[in-house]
Parts: C-alpha cells; structure tokens; sequence
C-alpha cells in the first residue's frame, strides 16, 4: 500500500497544486512518508532480532542497539509531530467551516505559502521545545535519583504534556462537527455537493479526518481498561491523564499513516475502479510503481483506460 500511496500522489501533484489546501496536504504527505519509512525500519530491525534468537545462538550486539536507536527516534519523531498533525486536521475542517459559511473570509483564513511555512515553522519550535523541556527536566529527576536514591520528581510538567496532547487529539474529534454542520446544509440546499467538496483532495482530507475519528473512538475500550486498572491500584490526575495519553499516543502512531493512505487511495469510486484495473500479478506494473517517473506513470496507464482516470486521483 506504500508504494501506491506514493505512486498515485506523484501522478497528482499538479492538479493537487491547483488546490488551496495543497500546503497542508503536501506537509502531511512527506511526513506520512517519514513516519512509515522509519517504522518499517524499526519492525524490520526487531523481525531480526527474532529471528537471530530463532537460528542463532546469539543476537550480534549492534542489533538490539539499532533496534533501540531506531524505536527511539520513531518514538521522539511522533512526540515532536502527531500533536501538529492533530492540530492542522484541526485547522483544515475548520477552515472549511468558515470559508462555506462566510465564503469571503476564504482570503483571509486560507494561509498563503510563506504564511504556512512560517506557522510551521513555530509549531515545530514549540514542539519541539517542549519536548527537549520535558527531556531535561526527566534527565536531571534521574541524575538526582541516582545521587540520592530518592525519587523527588514533582509530576506536574508531565501532567502538563499529556494534557496537552490529549486536548488537540480530542480536537481531531470536535473537527467532525464541522463537517456535519456544512453537510446538513448542503443536504438542505441541493444534493449536488458544495465547491468546497467538489475536489477530490478536499474530500480525502474529510475521509482522513472520519476516519481517524472511527479509530479513536475504537480505542475508547482500551482506554477504560486502562482506567479501571488505575482507579484498582491508585488514581491520581498525573496517573490518570499517563492512562489516557499513552493508549492515545500509541493508537495514533501505528493508525494515522495507514488512514492518511487507505483514504488517499480509496477516497472515492474512480481511485477504486483505478486500483482494480492494475495488474499487480505483473513485475512491469511494480516496477512502474517503484521506480516509474510520473509522466511514465500516465503514459503506461493510457493503454488500460482513459488519461481522466488516471490523474483524477487526489490526496
């Protein structure tokens, strides 16, 4: 599935270019690539560590240490930016909010390019601040425990960082209200759908969004466990909010990169009927996939079915 979300977003690319939510659909597509690159990384490294216990008597030494390197660095990379994830799925359903309900605020609430770099830019300073904050302020806890042998850490900036984090995780929740608010009304007015909705890559971004909201609220179940064990041993608000945040975060880890390329590739019936005209029995067609520019990509597939099939696939 990958390979197909990368394949299908390089055939794309302008069109999508054309769209006015394209910065922050572009940002979230290089950073689904990052985040599935480096868990296939990570699984790739602990599948070996497996199967050297299996076969071998020993496991080399620089194995376990890549494998800790790399969960590490997938664990810190999604703590820096599933939270900005969360929030710019925020911002997208809320920007459709205002721009169909008051469509002459679209140039003032729509961010130009430059705008959109320079709010990445300090939402990732403020991301990432917090969390070398947070990495600090751990570290000198654990020096002074093993100073003292005393455990003294106050615990109210972790309280702080998963309260955080569960607030603009249960934002992606609120943002369906937005898009139920334009869908009663469009319901009223017409069945056409609204020019906001026309385009198939503002519908993938509200098939992302519902579905990252099915996901988390089918870890609710996971979360009540983990409550009912806490409230059993002992409840405090910065036992209770770990017992929200890590279900959360993990949840969100494994899911957000599969939804963003199942809803990217099955968003609507043409990028299915796509998909079901590919030969996958077939090397040429993987090879095309993997390796193909985007101008080859078109021209191989104009011999299955027509060119507007081809490109009318979006993010």
């Amino acid at each position: 599935m990958f390979p197909l979300f990368i394949h299908f977003t390089k055939i794309n690319r302008e069109r999508d270019k054309e769209c006015s939510i394209f910065p922050i659909t572009n940002h979230l597509y290089y950073i689904t690539i990052i985040s599935q690159v480096m868990i296939l990384v990570t699984v790739c490294s602990m599948l070996s560590m497996i199967l050297f216990n299996l076969f071998t008597s020993s496991v080399p030494n620089y194995i376990p240490v890549f494998t800790f390197i790399t969960g590490s660095l997938v664990y810190a990379f999604n703590q820096i930016v599933v939270p900005i994830q969360n929030f710019l799925i925020f911002l997208l359903a809320f920007q459709r909010f205002i721009i169909y309900f008051y469509p002459r605020s679209e140039k003032f609430i729509i961010p130009g390019p430059k705008a959109f770099k320079c709010l990445l830019l300090w939402l990732y300073l403020i991301s990432i601040s917090g969390n070398f904050i947070y990495i600090c302020f751990i570290a000198k806890c654990i020096d002074e425990f093993l100073k003292t042998h005393i455990y003294t850490c106050p615990k109210i900036y972790s309280t702080i960082n998963s309260a955080i984090y569960i607030s603009l995780d249960f934002l992606v929740i609120f943002s369906s209200i937005f898009y139920i608010c334009i869908f009663i009304s469009v319901r009223k007015v017409t069945r056409n759908s609204s020019s906001l909705m026309k385009t198939r890559l503002e519908k993938a971004i509200l098939y992302q969004t519902l579905t990252l909201i099915i996901v988390k609220l089918l870890c609710f179940p996971m979360l009540y466990v983990s409550l009912a064990f806490l409230y059993i041993v002992e409840l405090t608000l910065n036992s209770l909010m770990n017992a929200i945040y890590y279900p959360l975060f993990f949840i969100d880890v494994l899911t957000t990169p599969i939804v963003f390329q199942i809803t990217y590739l099955f968003c609507n019936k043409t990028n299915l009927e796509t998909l079901l005209k590919m030969n996958f029995r077939k090397l040429k067609t993987w090879m095309t996939i993997c390796c193909g520019s985007p101008t080859n990509i078109v021209g191989n597939y104009h011999n299955m079915y027509s060119m507007s099939n081809a490109v009318t696939l979006s993010y």
